[in-house]
This record gives C-alpha cells, structure tokens and sequence, in this order.
C-alpha cells in the first residue's frame, strides 16, 4: 500500500470569517483512497427558544452529572469551519465532568457567515443588545433561568473568531462576565468592516492605550462597575492572527483596568513565557501567554491528565494543537474553576484574651473555619512564626517564661487547600515572670543629614532596633513631638512625613525616640536642618501659554492636553518619535544652574513600541555639562511595548555630581526601525523639579537568609520555607527559589512559603531566597542544600523517544497468514488497500529507569503522518489498544512474527480516535505499568482490537513521535 500524505490547511480560522478560501489544485495523490471527513460524536445538547435570538445563531449545552447548587457556566465559541461539537476537542466539556461547570458552546450557522464564523468586525453583531452579541447574552439568561448558575462565575472564552467574539462579550456585557480567556483574538472593536478586518489580521492595528481603553469603556455608556480579568494566549509563529494583537490586546485591557503594563510577574509555565499584570492589591487582572513556535491555534497537551483522573486535555486536531501546555485547565485555574474556592478562610484568636496578663506555659487556641477546609494555622508572636497546627482544635504551648516581661502581641494565619489565607485581628498580652528587659533600644536620624537645607515635603527617615522589639517611634521637631513613625518593615526604617512649608526659614532641630515593649526608651542624637524653600531653584508645571520658566527648546516637543497635576490651564509635554525604516530622535532641552546637593524629580508616562525584532524605542533623561551624561532611561528593545499609561513619579534622581555648574537638561525620544512604519517611543513629560533631596537615596542591597530548614535537613511531606529579610529602606518582597525555578513570592515578614516536597523526586534539591527593597535593589543568600526523602510520595517522569531504526509494522491476516514486514519508514495500522491487516510496533531503551523504582504511572503519545479512513468507525466502537512487551517480541528489529507473538501484557491502554497531530493513550493499567522493563527494552504493540473490514488506516511517525512517558517513585 501507499501513504497518503496530508496537505497543509491554507486557510486560517480568522481568515475564512472575512474572505473564503480559493478552490485549492490537489497535490499529486497516491494511489488510494482519500481520507473520510471525521465525524464527531458529542454529548451537547442543542437548545431552541432561549430568546429573540437577534443574532441567528445555535445553542448548545452540556450539563454534568451531579450538580451542585450555584454553579459556575463556560461559554466556550469556536472558530471558522468548526462546530460546537467540534471545539470539545479543547477539553472543556471533559473538565466540566471534573469540576462541576456548566458550558454553553454558541454555534455559528451558514447563513449568517459562509464559512460558520462569528461575525466579529460587524457593527449590527458587536454592539451592546443587538445581533449576535445578544444572542450569546440571551444563552446565559436561559442557562440561568434552567439551572443554579452564580452570576458572579460566568465566564467566556474562544478560539480565533471565536476569541474576536471572546473580546466583544468583555466589552460589552462586562456585568456578565467575570473573566475571558482569548486563543488568538484580536481587540475590541479593531475592525467594524470587512476591510478593516485584514488589517487588524495582519499586521495589526496600533493603538494608544487610552484609545484601546475607550472603545471597551463605550461599548456599555455609563457603566461603572468591574470589568471582566483577561488571560491572553497567542502563538508567536501565527502568521494568520498575527501576534502583535496580543500586544495590542494587553494595552486595552490593563488600561481599562487601570493598571500599567509593567508586568508584575514574569515567569514561565510549561516552558512557555507567562505573565500577569495585578493591581494594587496583587489580583491577577491580565496574563499572556506566548506559546513559541506555535501557528494559529488552541494549545492542548494530550499527554496532561486532568488532576486526579486519566482523562486528557483535549484531542488534537485542525486548530487544536498539541504543543505540550494545557491552555483549558491553566484558563479554568485563572477562572478559579479549579475546586472553585476563592474564598479564604476565616478565623480568630480564642485565648488568651486580650489584654490579658500571662506567665509560664500559655495555651494559644485559635478558632478557623473554610468552605472546603483549613489546611493550617500558624501562629505568630510579635510578628515571628512560633508555631504550624494543622488539625482542629488549633493551639499552640508558648512559654512565657522565655519572653521579655511586658507587651506582646498574638495573631493566628489560616492557610485553605487551595493557598487562600486569612489573618486574625491581633491581641496583646502582658508577660509577667519573663525576662527582665533593662536594656534601651537605640536610634537615630538616618535623613535628612545634619546641616542639610531642605525645602517643600520631606520624608523624616529613622533606624531603631532593640533585643526585645521596638513598639514605637516618635519624631520630634524642635523639641515637639510631631507624630510617630510608620514602620517600613518589623526593624524599620521609621519614616515621618514633614511639611517644611509650615516652618519658618532658617534652623530647626530634628529628632527621634524610641520604645520597647518593657518601657525602656532612647533618644537619637539631634539633627540640625535648614528650611529654605528657595533652594528650590527649578520648577517647571506647563501651562496652557507654554513652559513656566524660560530657557526651554520645545521645537521637537509639543504642549499636550494630558497633564500630570489635575489642575486647570496646566498641560504636559509630549515627544513623539515614529520611524519610517530609519531612526527618529526628538529631543525637548532647558539650560538650569544647579544648587548644592541637587536632585531631579519629575512625572513621566510612556508608550514605547517595537514592530518587530529588529526595532527598538527608548526615552532618556540626559544632563549635559559639556558632555552628555544619561540620569534615567526607559528602553524597549525588539517586538512588543514597554508602556505607562498612568503618570509615574520618577523622584530624587542624584545630580550631586554636577552641582554649581550650568547645565542643559534634555529629555529625549529616540525609535529606529528599518522594517517598517509601526514603531514608536512617545514620552509624555510633566512637573519637573530640581532642588535639594526629599527622601533618602537607597542604593544598598537588603540583607536574606533562608532560616529554615537548615543546611542539609531530611524534609519530607509539608515544610514551611522561612526566610528573614532586612533593608534601611524596607523590604517589598521575597522571592522563593526551589532548584533555581521560582515557586513563591511572599510580600510581608515574617516571609514564608509552604513547600509540599511530594512535589519534587526524593534526592538533594536547592533552595534560595531573594529579597527586593523599596528601591527595587535585589541580594539573595546561598543556596541551601537539603534531602527530600519522602517513603510513599514524591515521584520522578521520565520520558523516552522511540528507536526508529527497531520501528515498524507488519502486514498479514487476520489469523497471522501471508505475514510481511511493511515497506514504509512509518508504522501502519488498520486495513490497507492490500486487504492486509496492520499493526504497528515502536521500541524504547527503558534501562535508564532505576531498578528500585516503583512506576506508578505511564503513557504511550503517536503522532499522526497521514490517513485514511477512520478505522474507528469500521466496524463501529472500534478500539485502539495497546500491547507490551517486557524486552523484545522477537529480535529488537520488527519482523514478521511480531503479528502475533506473545506479549508480556494485553490491552494494557486504549488510543482515542485522533485526526491530526498527537495523541496520548489512556493511563497503562498495573499489568501495563508491570510489563515495562527497568533493565533493557521496552516494545509496544498497536493493533485495532476489531478488524476492518474496508481500507482505512493510519500511518504513525516513528521516533520522536513515539514517546513513552512513565512516572515512578
């Protein structure tokens, strides 16, 4: 027989929404016949009468068993030529079963768009109560009015025009949708005509954050509640979407969330680039996802069984990719679908009461409570971690004795399974028959300096520590107590706002004490300042007439209406650099004198572009004193934005350097790009002032240490990972590292992170703490070396590829007769024109598995050549089944009695029908798990467990596209 080879798509999902594919002249075929159209078996139910249906479309739902009340729903919309039962191939409706979700699967029919796509760039369809928009609003009312839906979990993703559909129920339905996930989509509103939509394809439409902003803002005029979060995912190898609509897509949302579009979280999943852009609170409003190499698709990984089951993420198909990341459960955990608890605990110190007065052993009991569980309470003393409990009743047995007499302060953390954490209010107990505590804290003024001039608003910094702990810090002026400190961090710094405008020019006196829980007290050397607010030498706010002071070039700058103050008849400046295959600078300059110990302090927003690789955009704040000396700069390098889309504060840059000297102080855009026409570095520039320091200048690294466990402990099971930080100027966060790869970031002391070490193989692993300081130095301690030894958890995955020089087939009868090894590099199966039965065989070296390991799971991944037929259906419920061999069935290469020979175990795992790309088996059962070899070669027998009766077969890919994964303890 003779394979049949595929051709490749031509057209994508989004393409075919606006322009059908020309008529395609066939490849030279082989002589056979030609594959049969799939037909897809679906569990969905079609819907009728769920409205006015303005929009024309078909409703599908699928409803899992056993459903709990208040459920949340998924409309999942597919992409050009698919179905609703075509785009289950995602795995959404098999995590429905899983997690207890409702889905509705929207459908697209041919006589609203040729080729079955969601008209996504016309106006009638996009707007907020007509057309097809409305439609998919009318299924979740249905779905609402027939099942125990929470309105505050429903959620919207799909695929291509699908996610362009995804972006329109965001926009306009946002008291809907709580959050959308889009796979290759573009912005809202991008297009509003057929024309418009080419151009937004590729390559792409840019927008100003702002402007992106507004066109989702006026989608529903005077909205004013929450909008929905947005995870975004797209392959940088998509020349159908191209990826620049991520980009594009990042800037709409962040700035309709009003958040920048500096990410707060840069890592990777599964390989693959990730990252979130949270708001102040540290909520996840935005992710991206950019999967490298990947065309225009869904990406779905066969091989990833959904959590505590063996069913798979998705089947791979046309649009639906195996590219080794499960982008329906990484959705669902963005959603919060996973286990549906977003809910943190609640709890409460029981005892001792407050302000109550204790001695000796003192039983500390906290009352926690969850909607699934309390994993955990720890308790805190002072703000250090004393104790773990993770069983009700919650207690801890803290000796008093060991403390210092006097105040200290209790407060219980409860931890839930799903990493929600809740805080108890704290309590104050007096310790009495402690340690007697005589020893003062000590203190002083860190800034400003002694004889120092200062002006306008000061932050008033201190230092203070003490053996016991320091309560407070009060600040004096002048001998006056003018308020107390606010804590940076359990050690400070204490820093004290002061407003020198309500002082009279001249000296004052400036001072601090502090207090330790006994009563002892010190007091800081005294500093002296002066108050002069004409040292101030440059202020520059723009008005509507121009600059305020004079000196200025602005003939490459322009006044803008943006403004930084709020202030009425105030303007900023603006510096637009726009490449044309060459490079563009724009420079804005003002001649100053400098004063004595000078610092800059200005307010900047930037939308800095790259097109592609090769471009670059770049803002830099220049003094020149006769040579140009570059104090601060932003700089985008190659495809993406680097943007701030609201005014950031860029304060006390250091010019001390060139103090007393007249200088010319530029601010310049610069963008080169020789590929085209799209790049650009804008930089919006507002209430420049220069004078004497304000704050402080940190640019000392903190100090970290990973406290627990210690060096080369035996961990197993549950540990919590304690790490000390200290900075003058505060800590704003630690990073936790585990082998190098970042497994948790904690933002306030004491900084812990919990590490289920049955995560990790049993052996030596690393762990690393990284702290950041206010000012954004980083340090980070050695690594700690430690021994994972879990007896019943922690396991190992090994993969291995196939040997293509032992794969193969054989060709023969039903009863083994007539037998011949097939002539094709790649493996066969099913029935060929030769009416010989096929069954294929793929060999793996499995040595390299240690002889004491206990496997616990495995799995076999084909991938497809070519078809044709569907096997499956021939005789119907057909099944492909999987046999092994511990060793070889005969010689390791394929000969003509592996037909039939014996194997080590039968039917070990079954293959879903699969139509393209890659497929996974279903987890080998203990037979299958007791037949691979620990000590040589593993082979793999693939047979149809009917025989077909007509020509319909698959060719497999030998190798590489065979791989055998196993995981074992």
């Amino acid at each position: 027989m003779r394979k049949q080879r595929l051709g490749s798509l031509a057209c994508g999902l989004l393409v075919l929404s606006v322009f059908g594919c020309e008529a395609m002249a066939p490849a030279d075929a082989p002589l056979e016949e030609a594959p049969e159209v799939a037909q897809v078996q679906s569990r969905l139910t079609a819907v009728t009468g769920f409205g006015t249906n303005p929009g024309a479309l078909r409703m599908y739902k699928y409803v899992p068993a056993n459903m709990p009340a208040n459920a949340p729903l998924v409309v999942a919309m597919h992409g050009c030529t698919q179905t609703a039962a075509a785009y289950e191939a995602t795995g959404w409706t098999a995590l429905a079963d899983i997690l207890k979700f409702y889905v509705v699967y929207p459908e697209q029919v041919s006589s609203n768009n040729q080729n079955a796509c969601f008209n996504w760039f016309e106006p009638g369809d996009i707007t907020r109560g007509q057309g097809e928009a409305l439609s998919i609003k009318q299924m979740v009312d249905a779905m609402k009015a027939a099942h125990s839906i929470d309105a505050s979990r429903v959620f919207v993703t799909g695929l291509s025009a699908g996610a362009a559909m995804t972006h329109v129920m965001a926009a306009t339905y946002p008291d809907v949708f709580s959050a959308g996930a889009v796979m290759a989509g573009i912005p809202y509103k991008c297009a509003t005509s057929m024309t418009d939509a080419f151009t937004c394809m590729s390559p792409g439409v840019d927008k100003t954050p702002t402007a992106w902003r507004d066109l989702v803002k006026g989608a529903y005029s005077g909205y004013t509640g929450s909008y929905p979060r947005m995870s975004l995912w797209h392959g940088t190898s998509d020349y159908v979407v191209k990826n620049t609509n991520q980009t594009e897509g990042v800037e709409q949302w962040t700035a309709v969330h009003g958040i920048d579009m500096t990410a707060d979280v840069s890592d990777t999943v599964a390989g693959y680039p990730h990252k979130v852009y949270q708001d102040a609170a540290g909520k996840a409003l935005v992710e991206t996802y950019a999967i490298t190499g990947m065309g225009h698709g869904t990406a779905i990984d066969p091989a990833t069984k959904f959590p505590g089951t063996s069913v798979a993420c998705g089947t791979a198909g046309a649009y639906v990719l195996d590219t080794d990341i499960c982008s329906t459960w990484q959705v669902a955990k963005f959603f919060g679908l996973d286990n549906s608890d977003t809910a943190a605990p609640s709890v409460s110190l029981t005892a001792p009461a407050n302000n109550a007065s204790v001695s000796g052993t003192v039983q500390v009991t906290a009352s926690a409570s969850d909607n699934v569980g309390v994993s955990k309470v720890e308790f805190f003393i002072d703000n250090t971690l004393v104790g773990t409990d993770t069983a009700s009743p919650y207690a801890y047995a803290w000796n008093s004795a060991a403390a210092t007499n006097g105040t200290h302060v209790l407060v219980a953390k409860a931890h839930d399974a799903a990493g929600n954490t809740a805080t108890s209010a704290s309590i104050s107990v007096n310790v009495s028959g402690g340690i007697s505590d005589t020893t003062a804290p000590t203190v002083s003024i860190t800034f400003p300096t002694h004889g120092s001039t200062v002006a306008g608003a000061v932050d008033i910094t201190a230092t203070a520590s003490d053996d016991t702990g320091v309560t407070k810090v009060e600040f004096l002026i002048d001998g006056t107590v003018v308020g107390q400190g606010v804590s940076a961090q359990q050690a400070g710094p204490y820093v004290f706002s002061w407003n020198t405008t309500s002082y009279a020019a001249g000296s004052h006196s400036l001072t601090a004490r502090a207090y330790d829980a006994a009563g002892n007290s010190a007091t800081a050397p005294s500093v002296t300042v002066t108050v002069d607010q004409n040292s101030v030498n440059f202020v520059e706010r723009f008005s509507n007439n121009g600059p305020d002071k004079a000196g200025w070039t602005l003939t490459e700058w322009a006044l803008d209406a943006s403004d930084q103050t709020g202030t009425t008849g105030s303007k900023s400046i603006l510096g637009s650099a726009v490449p044309a295959f060459n490079t563009v600078t724009k420079t804005a300059t003002v001649s100053l004198t400098l004063s004595s110990n000078p610092r800059l302090t200005y307010w900047r927003k930037l939308d800095l572009y790259g097109a592609n690789i090769s471009a670059s955009a770049s803002f830099r704040v220049v003094l020149n004193d006769g040579t140009d000396h570059v104090v601060d700069s932003a700089t985008k390098s190659g495809l993406g934005a680097l943007a701030e889309s609201t005014w950031t504060q860029r304060a006390n840059i250091d010019l001390s350097a060139y103090a007393g000297r007249a200088v010319t102080l530029k601010f310049i855009v610069t963008a080169t790009d020789t590929g085209s026409t799209t790049s650009r570095a804008k930089a919006w520039v507002d209430s420049i002032t220069v004078g004497p320091p304000s704050t402080a200048l940190d640019v000392s690294a903190p100090t970290v240490n990973v406290t627990a466990p210690a060096a080369s402990a035996t961990l197993s099971g549950t540990v919590d990972v304690t790490a000390s930080a200290s900075d003058s100027s505060g800590i704003s966060k630690v990073e936790f590292y585990v082998d190098g790869a970042l497994a948790e970031t904690d933002t306030a002391s004491p900084f812990v992170f919990t590490w289920n070490t049955a995560l990790v193989a049993n052996g030596t692993h690393t762990l690393m703490a990284k702290a950041y300081d206010a000012a954004n130095n980083i340090s980070t301690d050695n690594d700690t070396s430690i021994t994972v030894s879990n007896a019943a958890g922690g396991t190992t995955t090994a993969t291995f590829a196939s040997i293509a020089a032992e794969d193969g087939y054989v060709k023969a009868n039903a009863d083994g007769s007539s037998a011949a090894v097939g002539t094709f590099s790649t493996p066969a199966l099913g029935k060929g024109a030769d009416a010989l039965l096929n069954r294929a065989f793929f060999s793996f070296d499995t040595s390299a598995l240690p002889d004491t390991a206990t496997i616990v799971r495995a799995s076999l991944k084909v991938t497809l050549s070519s078809a044709s037929g569907d096997p499956w259906a021939d005789p119907t419920g057909n099944t492909l089944t999987l046999d092994l061999k511990n060793g070889t069935f005969g010689a390791a290469t394929t000969e003509t009695s592996d037909f039939t020979a014996t194997a080590t175990a039968t039917d070990v795992a079954d293959m879903v029908k699969f139509t393209t790309g890659a497929q996974s088996s279903t987890d080998f059962n203990t037979s299958g798990l007791a037949a691979i070899n620990k000590t040589g070669k593993t082979q793999a027998r693939l047979r149809f467990s009917l025989n077909p009766t007509g020509t319909r077969y698959l060719f497999l890919t030998e190798g590489s596209g065979a791989v055998l994964t196993v995981e074992y303890k």
